[in-house]
């Protein structure tokens, strides 16, 4: 396989069409964005990930990549498109199957196809199926499929393009064979090979398995509020027992995985996701709560006098040091602060957002945080940026701090440890 051409030029597709490129593969990128094809050919990724600028010119120099709106013919096709939920939490694979409707017309004898994309288990059998019903070709004989789900941290996706574990899940041997080849040029992880349905369900349990740990840690960050306890000092002394690793409590679930692959379990499966249900609610609604318990802070504070409170949230993303906002609790928080104009006055921070894209969702975003904390009256932290984690506590001195995420706790950590680091060590003071 010489020429690769990828569906779906996103937070997965662009990067990893990179990363082929850079190791000798023609990539042909495809998206249907006109705008988004025209800005990568010109070097503009869209999006933000650390090296991508860089990498994205080196690749489109040598000539390895090209961005088009029109499907190009190629040796393998890989489909990174999105795989959302609807409203009824039931997975949306129309993008799938449209990227499908694309390769059945350019599809030839010895083709393969990956799908990447996060879907149920069963969808790979029925895309594998849609496309040898519409080219004509026989499936396993004429072409071949498989399943290799990403598995990539925004903010490290180059890093874990190389160094991780991959699954890949063929619907046979040859498919098998032909992806391992793909992939082991630019891997440095163990490849796993199994069956399709295989990697579908172990792509789906990552996410839930974490959803499910991050719902417990946050229901024992809700008991120690109750109990007037720093539930982030309890983690951290329980994470000293051998077997225990207790993840950080923040505003709730965001992104595309987490929030979103369990509800692919219970729809399949719905009489044996009890767990996944209950987790889904506990971290679905922690963001209500967070309003709710912000607004009942604002309405102590009219009881002093202050009539109108207002209120900075610092970060909106859905999680630290990235520019996605998608499905973030962070940002559902902050809009629902934005609609009680007639209680509160409220505006937001997040270097890592454009302003006008937060105007778009209703959010007054401001350029300066330090004059965000000086004229808030409460200090909503959402979001522990890396950018926050340098401030010093006497930051927040006769402000209400309402910490989603364990910020203050970081910091604390830091300035005492640079206390301590005094005697020997000079230039301590990180934190302005």
């Amino acid at each position: 396989m010489k020429r690769i051409s990828v569906v779906g030029l996103g937070y997965i597709g662009l990067p990893t069409a990179i990363q082929a490129a850079s190791v000798g593969y023609d990539v042909y990128g495809y998206d249907i964005n006109q705008e988004k094809v025209n800005r990568i050919n010109k070097g503009d990724p869209v999006i933000f990930e650390p090296e991508l600028s860089e990498r994205l010119w080196k690749v489109l120099k040598t000539g390895n990549f090209k961005v088009f709106n029109e499907l190009q013919y190629a040796d393998c096709f890989i489909i990174t498109v999105p795989t959302p939920f609807k409203d009824d939490k039931s997975a949306d694979v129309r993008h799938v199957f449209h990227a499908a409707e694309s390769i059945a017309k350019r599809l030839m004898p010895g083709n393969l196809v990956i799908l990447e994309s996060t879907v149920p288990v069963g969808t790979t059998e029925k895309l594998a199926l849609f496309l040898e019903e519409n080219s004509g070709l026989k499936l396993s004989v004429d072409f071949f499929v498989a399943y290799c789900p990403e598995r990539v941290l925004p903010g490290h996706i180059f890093k874990e393009l190389v160094e991780n574990d991959r699954v890949i899940g063929g619907m046979c041997q040859h498919a098998c064979e032909r992806a391992f080849s793909f992939y082991t040029k630019f891997v440095r992880g163990v490849i796993h090979v199994t069956d399709d349905k295989t990697a579908e369900m172990v792509k789906l349990v990552e996410n839930s398995s974490r959803d499910v740990q991050i719902a417990f840690a946050n229901q024992i960050a809700t008991m120690c509020c109750r109990a007037g306890i720093d539930p982030y000092s309890v983690i951290e002394l329980a994470n000293k027992h051998p077997r225990v690793k207790i993840l950080t409590p923040t505003c709730g679930v965001g992104g595309h995985c987490v929030a979103v692959d369990p509800w692919f379990l219970i729809e399949s499966f719905p009489e044996d996701t009890e767990l996944l249900r209950t987790a889904r609610a506990i971290n679905d609604n922690k963001p209500q709560h967070i309003l709710s318990r912000t607004l009942s802070k604002a309405e102590g504070l009219r009881m002093f006098g202050i009539t109108k409170p207002k209120i900075l949230a610092l970060g909106l993303t859905f999680k630290p040091d990235v520019d996605d906002l998608r499905e973030s609790p962070a940002l559902h928080i902050a809009q629902g602060l934005a609609t009680k104009k007639d209680l509160i006055e409220f505006r937001a921070y997040d270097h890592n957002v454009a302003k006008q894209e937060a105007t778009q969702r209703g959010i007054e975003l401001i350029d300066d945080v330090w004059e965000g904390i000086a004229w808030a009256d409460i200090i909503l932290v959402l979001v522990k940026h890396k950018e926050f984690t340098l401030m010093r506590e006497d930051t927040f001195d006769n402000k209400v701090l309402i910490d989603t995420c364990g910020l203050m706790h970081s910091i604390h950590q830091k300035q005492s440890q640079a206390f301590l680091e005094g005697a020997t060590k000079t230039n301590t003071n990180l934190w302005g």
